[in-house]
């Protein structure tokens, strides 16, 4: 449960404003029995063996494009309900596509089909965000629609790519590890560390004490201590040309495979989970925008906000280029209201640290020797909140965890920590 005692105060930060929620509307004529789908596959395979059949003579029927140019295929998963097993599979699909077109293949393009999902209308949201102007960059994709039943016999999202996804690109070179695999290994071995040498060590999450035990003191409130899962996302080749979609591609697709092995195990399992990737170690606006235009939107729209929390880190975090002045999911509060949090919990006796040293001790938290994405589970997050909740009058003041981390690493921050 890395850094759960940010997320407990961010939490309540950015749900002061509920949004606006458009009314239901029900159509005359029209079903609105939107798990018909899901039924026929429940009824058996015979039944589901059609359903597919309806939705290949569907879209051969619907979907327009030159076979000789364009390579398409439909791919079915009929028991998956969930929008982060969803998501996995899509993400899956796109690093597949990514990495494997060669400049001279026809023109890719997938249709993924998932009746037993519960909301299909979070096909058409991920569509949305498939096709922004970042993810067509990132991504290289060409475009993506979603369409769903009654209008389609099972709900799909069709993506297209751009042809020549694998444009060159600057080469990025790792001096320090020339090896590939014995990068992962010190990769993995530099993030346990940083867990058990300088969060733990420091305290700067309450709830973690290093890389196997986290969640700690939850017991109260029915969460076990359990273990901190760092896993690294794919790299290619280091002598090949590093192609910002596909890095893009296998740090949206090892996020979101990983979210699925979260939620698949126990909770004195783990915990929590680190996903790193070194080929961004140098490039954090790059690394940043990947999560904050792919990942972050994707986990709003398949509304796995319901399961997981989320946090940015890298070598070279810095709060000021990201440009916030209020609280955004994933990334670190901003120096401004760490200063004012400061201001207002000072006792008579502390000073108030300079500009400069808050903003280098707020950043130095969100460092990590690679850079990575947290994921933490919802649950976890809400029982810490139930905790301290139940602490009275021990309950730490509100946003203190953010003064108290700024003061401890300004402290020894000049020691080269």
């Amino acid at each position: 449960m890395l850094l759960i005692i940010f997320w407990v105060s961010l939490f309540g930060l950015l749900n002061k404003v509920s949004s606006f929620q458009f009314p239901t509307i029900k159509f005359v004529g029209i079903s609105n029995d939107l798990n018909t789908p899901r039924i026929l596959v429940q009824n058996g395979p015979e039944e589901a063996a059609n359903l597919f059949q309806r939705l290949e003579n569907h879209c051969a029927n619907t979907i327009r494009g030159d076979k000789d140019s364009i390579n398409y295929d439909i791919q079915w998963y009929p028991n998956l309900e969930e929008g982060y097993d969803i998501a996995a599979i899509i993400f899956q699909e796109v690093e597949r596509v990514v990495v494997s077109q060669d400049d001279n293949d026809k023109q890719q393009s997938i249709i993924l089909s998932f009746p037993s999902m519960k909301r299909q209308d979070d096909l058409e949201k991920l569509a949305q965000v498939l096709k922004s102007d970042k993810c067509k960059e990132l991504l290289c994709i060409e475009n993506a629609f979603a369409e769903l039943y009654p209008s389609s016999p099972s709900p799909y999202l069709h993506i297209t790519f751009c042809t020549n996804v694998n444009a060159k690109s600057e080469v990025v070179y790792y001096e320090e590890v020339p090896n590939a695999e014995v990068r992962e290994d010190i990769s993995i071995s530099a993030t346990k560390d940083w867990v058990n040498n300088f969060l733990g060590k420091f305290r700067l999450c309450p709830y973690t004490s290093s890389v196997s035990r986290a969640a700690v003191g939850l017991s109260s409130v029915g969460v076990p201590v359990g273990g901190i899962h760092v896993v690294k996302a794919n790299s290619s080749d280091l002598n090949n040309d590093r192609v910002k979609s596909q890095r893009a591609a296998k740090l949206v697709s090892a996020f979101w495979s990983e979210v699925v092995t979260l939620m698949q195990s126990s909770q004195d399992e783990w915990a929590t989970s680190l996903v790193i990737s070194p080929e961004y170690d140098t490039d954090f606006e790059s690394f940043a925008n990947v999560c904050d235009s792919i990942i972050e939107p994707t986990v709003v729209e398949t509304q796995s906000t319901e399961f997981i929390g989320r946090a940015w880190f890298h070598p070279l975090y810095n709060a000021d280029l990201v440009g916030h002045s209020e609280v955004i999911a994933g990334h670190s509060v901003p120096h401004k209201m760490v200063q004012g949090f400061m201001q207002l919990l000072a006792k008579d006796d502390e000073s108030i640290l300079e500009y400069d040293e808050i903003a280098k001790a707020n950043d130095r938290v969100r460092q990590t020797p690679h850079a990575t994405v947290n994921i933490l589970r919802r649950s976890q997050l809400n029982a810490a909140a139930e905790y301290e909740k139940n602490l009275g009058y021990k309950r730490p003041k509100p946003n203190s965890i953010y003064v108290r981390n700024t003061r401890r690493l300004a402290e020894v921050i000049d020691d080269n920590i």
